[in-house]
Order: structure tokens, then sequence, then C-alpha cells
């Protein structure tokens, strides 16, 4: 049977906190730093960051506090998940207790594909679709990246070594939770909908449809012939059919089988992560 994995690999959020008040112990977690931030921009926003690690997992905090700008919350929080495990209901309801009127600024959702499903770089170029987003150009060709880290989310896909696993993440960003109301630990029940099929799903091109199309509006073979040499990747035929005035790319899309199976393990992660609820 072939297998896909969903964890929740990341949450960052701001909190409000009592000025000068220092993070806090955690349940679960052991505080293995407490250091000064060094600055990566001219812009200095926060002077020290309280690092944890879970004592049962590789599950990592990064708590951010001293904020050098008024602007700013008080607390800045990263957790980052063990690779094996994903981040659990349990740790996130410990930092968040700890928060008053906090605010999500990512969530980030990795789901990984063994080899047995078939999905790889090529896989993911040639059926791959993030909702509007589209695919960017990088230095980094082992990784495929669409949308960026100032739009509404961004992709990531690579291969992850250590769970011999194709791994796709979706790194949801402030105004899309805001617009799909995500705003408690209590909705997250509603990631699996929000994530798919709007903005992550496999589909195939219905090459019968769009050659229909091509004759009897624009009576051209030559644009299918393009078109096919081009069908290793979405984001390059796309491209390609919009320069040459063929709008609604969408049109001649279908769902792959494989969505099926990617539903029931959306589905599955969530069933697992609120039974610790």
């Amino acid at each position: 049977m072939s297998k896909i994995v969903v964890r929740l690999d990341r949450v960052q959020l701001v909190s409000w906190a009592p000025q000068g008040r220092k993070p806090p112990l955690l349940k679960g977690f052991a505080i293995t730093r407490d250091s000064f931030v060094r600055s990566q921009t001219n812009i200095k926003t926060y002077a020290r960051c309280r690092q944890y690690r879970s004592t049962t997992s590789d599950a990592k905090i990064y708590w951010q506090y001293e904020r050098q700008k008024a602007w700013l919350k008080p607390w800045k929080v990263t957790m980052v998940a063990d690779d094996k495990t994903g981040l659990s209901y349990e740790q996130i309801h410990n930092v968040l207790g700890r928060c008053r009127f906090y605010r999500f600024l990512i969530i980030e959702v990795a789901a990984d594909f063994s080899p047995s499903t078939g999905v790889d770089r090529e896989f993911v170029r040639r059926h791959g679709i993030f909702g509007k987003s589209r695919r960017a150009n990088r230095r980094q060709k082992a990784i495929l990246y669409w949308g960026n880290r100032k739009s509404d989310k961004f992709v990531r896909c690579y291969y992850k070594e250590e769970l011999a696993s194709y791994r796709v993440e979706l790194e949801l960003h402030s105004k899309l939770l805001r617009r799909e109301k995500i705003s408690t630990l209590d909705d997250f029940d509603g990631l699996p909908l929000a994530i798919y099929p709007k903005h992550f799903q496999f589909v195939t091109v219905d090459w019968n449809r769009l050659q229909r199309h091509l004759v009897r509006e624009r009576n051209s073979q030559h644009l299918m012939s393009g078109a096919q040499q081009r069908k290793s990747s979405l984001s390059r035929l796309r491209r390609y059919l919009r320069r040459h005035g063929v709008t609604n790319f969408h049109r001649f899309l279908v769902p792959h089988t494989i969505n099926k199976r990617m539903d029931r393990a959306l589905t599955r992660w969530m069933s697992d992560f609120e039974d610790f609820a």
C-alpha cells in the first residue's frame, strides 16, 4: 500500500506579555540555551531568544523576547517539529496556554510521499498545482518553490533524506489563516479543508479537450505540438498557452487519482491530532 503521511511541521506566533516578562518553563521541554539574538537585518527586532528541546522527541521551541521596537509584540514563538512525529496538540496547547492575545503568523503542514506513491520532483512539476501561486525560479534546483514569503503561502518541495520520502511543505501565512478563520488551536480542524483542494492538489491535463479547443478556436496544430513539448511542467505549459492567448488554463485540468489518497491522509492526520485534544 503506497503511503502518504501528513505532519504539522512548524507553528509561529506572536503574543502579548507583561512588560519585562521572560519566557516560562514548559512541561515536557528543557531549556537548552538563552542568548542574545544577532540581528540579520538593519532592523533589530528581539534582543534575546530562549531555546527549548522536547524531553521525549527532537521538537524545538525558539522563544524571542525583549522586543527592540514598540510596534512588535512582546513575544515571538516558533515551534519546530520532530521530523518523524510532527507537532502534537499537547505541545502547541502547552505553549498557547502561556500566551494571551496571540496571533498565528505561520502554520506549516508537510505531506511526505513514500517512493511507492510515485511522487517525486518530476511528478510534482508535471502534476502539482497550488492555488493561484506561481512557480518561483531559484538557484536551489533540488528544491521546487511556489509563491514567496510575502504571499499568502509559500510551498517547498524536496526529497527528505531523513524519512526517505518526497516532501511537499505548505507554509500558510497569517493573511490566508485569517481568511480561513484559523485563529485558535480549536480551529486547526479546518486545516485539511483549507489546504485541499483549494491550495494543494495534483492534476492532469485533458489533452483531448485542449486539442479540440486549439483546433476549433485557433485552427492550430502547431500550438498543440508546442504544448506537448512542455508537458513535463505545468508551469511551462501554462506560460506557453498564455503567451498565445489561451486563458483559463484550469478548464483543461482534471484531478489526479492520487488526490483521494492525499485527502484520506489529511483526514487521518487531523483525526490523530484531535485524539489528544
